[in-house]
């Protein structure tokens, strides 16, 4: 398995808001969630839902596909690989 470095998904909302000069209370009323969900996303503490993804979408024009693809990314770049290591190929 190779190596990924890999940014939260939060960050890249966070860094697309303050370019935009949009608030994430905003945002949130925007896609019709709370302002907490998003401002826990933007600080890494929760993740990006399918659902979610599309919202984002609509809103901010990135396709659902570029929100889920950072989501896992960042979620297998945080798996511990060394413990990893002891699982074997399952043979039939």
């Amino acid at each position: 398995m190779a190596h990924r470095i890999s940014v939260h998904p939060g960050r890249v909302l966070l860094d697309e808001l303050d370019e935009r000069g949009v608030a994430q209370s905003a945002l949130a009323a925007h896609i019709g969630v709370l302002a907490k969900t998003i401002n826990e996303i933007c600080r890494g503490k929760r993740g990006i839902s399918a659902a979610m993804a599309v919202k984002l979408s609509r809103a901010l024009g990135a396709s659902p596909e570029f929100w889920l693809n950072l989501q896992k990314n960042w979620e297998l770049s945080q798996v511990d690989r060394q413990g990893m290591r002891r699982i074997k190929p399952l043979v039939a």
